[in-house]
């Protein structure tokens, strides 16, 4: 606390030296076409950026820190026209420039560029600026997550906000059906994303506990077309390759406007590595393992987006987006079982799963000013089906040591995923004139139906045969219905916001080989939200925070139905799961709408987790999700970020210390890890164009069963620039150090420890080329969807 107390007066000592004062100006221009640019102000006599925004008017102004009577300049670029550079001295509340007057240059097309930082903070959490950033070099989103403040991959799989878990994640308002879609979405096409961790009421419960990530595609403004192209290519020192192509086009024609994009990757990898399990009660049973494995996936991508500006205060935008993938993997196992330190039966299995899944989704938006205000009302459509089919066969040799004898257990799985989600939303927002006052409310409605299948094949003669008394089917329902109401107001230096969600929740299974319904559940839950803010000046900023929220069982996770993984193992589903509901408590501080500093407790209550028993007597094991007592999380993340002429980028560091309390069924004492980490993304700008990143990933991470070493992924890229950016190649290493994974996961009566490795050093050779032509639009509509800034 004596820290904390610290930091805060050392912010508010900052904060004592500023002083506000308004930069305003008129520009005329020699035609009747409306100005479409950017402005920038630099102090002298170093040319230190001090704050910037856009031109979409003949009058502009802008607010920032400012010494009265020292000398500063601002720089205007307006397309079609020479750039110009105006000096001025500030004074103490307004400084008003003459006007400015722009003849045309004698360029008939123009490429504009705004140089954009790559991250601010906002009320909610933190903005990513993909576009114009050394970010939209990377090769996919979950590239991009990875390398954002406040978010990690443990496992390179899902994502993460740090000392929150998995966020709900929506791209243009569509949310996700699974992380692959991440993967399959190229980092060219990404405007900006949002990491909201102290998310509003208009965000539903499930997920948004969590935080939220908003992901926008981009949009265009200019007349005009433009397109990208970007290919790479590589391989590891296993001598496994990795490819990837994407094509993009953005169109835009008066009140139309479309984008949209292409593309595929390919990658192969290998693994290997070793086991140990033990058991902690008094059956002395151990377990040794080791494993190789070689896996490879491709991937392809496509999206189409579209707008049309109806009238002046109406906006329709309607989109398709795609993604598909096909995948396996070969793994060879060899694992001996002791009873004491006696061998009593040895193991070679052999395994092929393979999959193949495709997610296709389409969302009507229609967008509405009621006002002057920016009062606006918004009604969205989604829908998303995806189809998942897997299957595999697991072959087993079993030796019992003390008699000799042999025997197999071989079977091959197949399953089938058919989920249809559709989801409406309403939402209105009101400003009451200039008074600070905003009230919104909203309501919302999804359905998910998901028919799976689930069949298990024995080897019999040679052939195949379904095994029905292990085979399954099941039905399921879900239905979300949510309304929504937020007031907030903002003062010249406080400000606050309040809201609280309702969520009606019905759940229908049915299994159709059990020929029972083992899942019927109605819930009513509300969740408030609140938010204080206090911002003594432009320079420094603290928030206040409380957030509530749901996270619910995946369908998958109520199936009862048996399964057998092999011989010595199954897992099954538990339809009396119920949701994990999550407080948090938060300070975000931040220094110049950069540098930040958040601190936050929570508490979640029957956290979903997995129970896991290995018999006394012999080596079968048993799984089922169950609920968990309580999870009770404390932390804090820093976030410095760099934007100097030669050096771009951030570091963050982070820290969370967690304890899980058990259920009497867990047979498990509490249990607490720490995890932190410190990421660093620098891009050093080198002369003639060149540029070196540095991507420095040093990680700790654990969870209720699982605690894992500290890793490091270390790579670094090369980019040459040409045509001012619009052309670049670049060369890169990723895993310079190649990282080696040990974890120790703890269940109710033994203990399993891993070590492994799947990530080695890799080499990749790739390019970046942009074209078309475009020009000044004749009208300009900023976005009214307010996700971004303090109230």
């Amino acid at each position: 606390m004596k820290v904390l107390f610290t930091v805060f007066l050392s912010f508010l000592f900052i904060s004592s030296y500023s002083q506000f004062t308004k930069l305003e100006g008129t520009v005329e221009l020699d035609s009747s076409d409306s100005p479409f640019g950017q402005f920038i102000v630099f102090s002298l006599p170093d040319s230190t950026l001090i704050k910037g925004s856009y031109i979409d008017s003949t009058y502009f102004s802008i607010e920032f820190d400012a010494i009265a009577g020292q000398d500063y300049y601002v720089k205007i670029s307006l397309a079609g026209y020479a750039d110009t550079l105006i000096s001025f001295q500030a004074k103490p509340e307004l400084t008003t420039l003459e006007t400015v007057r722009f003849t045309a240059s004698t360029l008939t097309t123009v490429d504009i560029v705004f140089k954009k930082p790559e991250f601010v903070r906002t009320m909610d959490g933190i903005k990513i600026n993909v576009q114009g950033t050394t970010l939209q070099t990377l090769t996919s989103l979950f590239d991009v997550l990875t390398a954002s403040p406040k978010i990690t991959s443990p496992d390179g799989e899902k994502i993460e906000i740090i000392g929150k878990g998995s966020p709900l994640i929506l791209i243009d308002r569509q949310p996700i059906i699974s992380n692959d879609e991440l993967k399959a979405i190229p980092a060219s096409v990404v405007e900006s994303i949002e990491i909201i961790t102290n998310p509003s009421a208009k965000y539903k419960g499930q997920g948004s506990a969590n935080g939220v990530i908003e992901v926008y595609t981009k949009n265009f403004a200019l007349e005009g077309y433009n397109m990208n192209i970007s290919s790479s290519g590589g391989i590891n020192t296993q001598l496994k390759p990795t490819a990837s192509f994407s094509a993009g086009i953005n169109v835009k024609r008066k009140k139309f406007s479309m984008n949209g994009y292409l593309g595929a990757n390919y990658n192969q990898q290998n693994s290997f590595g070793t086991s140990t399990g033990t058991t902690t009660d008094d059956s002395q049973r151990s377990l040794s393992s080791s494993y190789t494995g070689e896996d490879w996936n491709s991937w392809m991508y496509y999206q189409l987006k579209a707008g049309y500006q109806i009238s002046k205060n109406q906006k329709l935008t309607s989109g398709v987006r795609g993604n598909s993938s096909f995948g396996g993997s070969e793994d060879n196992t060899t694992t001996e079982y002791f009873a004491g330190n006696i061998l009593e039966t040895s193991n070679v299995s052999f395994t092929d799963p393979k999959y193949t899944w495709m997610n296709n989704s389409a969302y009507l938006n229609y967008q509405l000013d009621t006002d002057t205000n920016k009062s606006n009302l918004e009604i969205n459509f989604n829908l998303a089906q995806k189809a998942s089919n897997s299957n595999g066969r697991s072959l087993n040799t079993y030796q019992n040591s003390l008699s000799g004898i042999y025997s197999d257990f071989d079977l091959r799985t197949e399953s089938f995923d058919r989920p249809l989600i559709g989801e409406l939303r309403v939402n209105y927002e009101h400003v009451f004139d200039t008074s600070g006052w905003e009230l919104s409310a909203g309501l919302s409605y999804s359905q998910l139906r998901n028919g799976k299948v689930y069949n298990q094949f024995n080897s019999i003669a040679d052939e195949w045969v379904i095994d029905n008394q292990f085979s399954n089917s099941f039905d399921y329902e879900e239905h979300i219905g949510t309304v929504y109401t937020e007031l907030s107001k903002n003062w010249a230096k406080m400000g606050f916001r309040i809201g609280v969600t309702a969520e009606y929740t019905k759940l229908d299974g049915y299994s159709n080989s059990l020929e029972k319904q083992f899942i019927d559940s109605v819930y009513i839950r509300p969740f408030p939200s609140a938010s204080l803010l206090y911002q003594p000046n432009e320079k420094v900023g603290f928030t206040l925070y409380y957030s509530s929220g749901i996270d619910r069982p995946q369908f998958t996770n109520y199936d009862p139905f048996v399964r057998y993984d092999d011989s010595l193992s199954v897992s099954y589903g538990n339809p009396y799961l119920r949701p994990a509901i999550s407080h948090t408590i938060g300070l975000d501080m931040d220094l110049f709408y950069a540098y930040s500093l958040s601190i936050y407790v929570s508490s979640t209550a029957d956290p979903i987790s997995q129970i896991s028993f290995v018999n006394d007597t012999t080596f079968f094991t048993e799984s089922t999700p169950w609920n968990a007592k309580l999870d009770q999380s404390i932390g804090a993340d820093l976030s410095i970020p760099f934007q100097l002429n030669w050096l771009q980028g951030w570091n963050s560091f982070w820290v969370s210390y967690s304890t899980y309390s058990f259920t009497e069924e867990f047979n498990r004492e509490s249990f607490s890890n720490l995890s932190f980490g410190l990421y660093s993304y620098l891009t050093f700008i080198l002369p003639k164009d060149f540029s070196i990143m540095n991507q420095l990933h040093v990680m700790r991470w654990g969870g209720s069963e699982t605690v894992s070493n500290t890793q490091m992924n270390w790579g670094l890229r090369l980019t040459k620039k040409y045509m001012k950016g619009d052309f670049q190649i670049y060369a890169d290493v990723s895993n310079i150090i190649p990282p080696k994974y040990k974890s120790t996961q703890y269940y109710g009566n033994y203990i399993y420890s891993t070590n492994s490795q799947y990530q080695f050093t890799a080499f990749k050779l790739g390019l970046f080329y942009k074209f078309g032509r475009l020009k000044q639009a004749t009208q300009i509509k900023e976005s009214n969807a307010g996700q971004s800034g303090r109230i």
